[in-house]
């Protein structure tokens, strides 16, 4: 039974369904606000997602992800501004905005009991597509997420990356013009990471426009083209794969990056470090026991600042030249005091 009013039915009936060029956006979002009372979840969130690009949004959990993909899902009302899913707004004809998404939550909901292809037969069945579209479409999507040797087996035996493959087939049954993706590689660690990671790339290659929300900035790095950062419901940075190592790049010419993980008395260290005037950008990790400095001395200078962090009186577990990952580099923009 739909959830739509007649209202809506009849608005939508005004927008029949046709092709988009691919010069158009897939997905535009124009100063998006969500609040729920007073609490303000998003706030003035303005981007676009071109067809056939793979766009990430990573931030720490509570910044606003789920929230996010939900509006462009039209599962949820925005406080203000608007969202476009090729040129249907959410609003006004979040039918045809559905039928042009496929979501997939972060805690995808099977049924046990089921088969693989029972349940996308299911999905299919309930999507409305003819016997023999279904069939087309599941005995492809269970291919493509590499679940066909397994589709007699009930669901319950699947492991979590089997789950997750076939979540992921079923947001896909109906064929949608744009895939919403929430933290699609959580709790998925060694081959089933790589797994998930290689249908996602696949999928990619294949075409699928794809808004990747993750709290790990990784994952959403070996799957997207570009990557935005969401803090407090705010976005506060966005960039490729090479933008993201220029942010793990030392800032000052000449320096180097340097690690120290002090396990006793880093206050003592910290003091220390500060004083002198070839560091620069010191931050402390917030384990409490990584130290992280530019070095700009010569390698005299860097070998003595060990022995004199010890007679300062800390004890130190490691000490040496380290590059940041791009990875780490952009999770520190989660922070508001991260500095670059």
């Amino acid at each position: 039974m739909s959830l739509d009013s007649p209202v809506e039915r009849v608005v939508e009936h005004e927008h029949p369904l046709v092709s988009h060029p691919a010069s158009e956006p897939a997905v535009i979002v124009e100063h998006l606000a969500r609040r729920f009372g007073p609490r303000v979840v998003l706030h003035d969130l303005s981007f676009t997602v071109d067809a056939s690009q793979a766009f990430g949004i990573v931030g720490a959990n509570g910044s606003g992800k789920t929230v996010l993909l939900r509006l462009i899902a039209s599962l949820d009302r925005p406080t203000g501004g608007r969202i476009e899913v090729h040129g249907y707004d959410t609003l006004r004809t979040p039918r045809a905005v559905r039928d042009r998404v496929g979501y997939l939550p972060e805690e995808p909901m099977l049924y046990d009991g089921l088969t693989a292809e029972q349940y996308l037969e299911f999905v299919g069945r309930a999507r409305g597509l003819g016997k023999q579209v279904r069939q087309v479409a599941v005995d492809t999507l269970l291919q493509v997420v590499g679940l066909d040797e397994r589709r007699w087996r009930d669901v319950s035996s699947f492991s979590p990356g089997e789950r997750r493959r076939l979540a992921l087939a079923s947001a896909l049954v109906h064929e949608p013009d744009v895939l919403l993706l929430d933290d699609p590689l959580r709790g998925l660690d060694g081959f089933a990471r790589l797994e998930q990671i290689e249908v996602l790339r696949e999928l990619h290659r294949l075409g699928s426009t794809m808004v990747m929300a993750a709290t790990r900035p990784e994952d959403a790095l070996e799957v997207c083209d570009s990557v935005a950062v969401l803090r407090d419901g705010t976005l506060v940075w966005s960039g490729d794969a090479t933008a993201a190592a220029a942010l793990a790049a030392p800032q000052y010419a000449n320096s180097v990056r340097v690690r120290a993980e002090v396990i006793d008395q880093l206050e003592a260290a910290v003091t220390l470090l500060s004083q002198r005037r070839d560091i620069q950008e010191l931050e402390v990790d917030e384990d409490g026991r990584n130290i992280w400095f530019l070095f700009s001395g010569d390698e005299e200078a860097l070998a003595a600042l060990l022995p004199q962090l010890i007679r300062a009186g800390a004890s130190v577990a490691h000490f040496g030249v380290e590059r940041r990952s791009p990875a780490a580099a952009v999770a520190r923009l989660f922070h508001e005091d991260a500095t670059r």
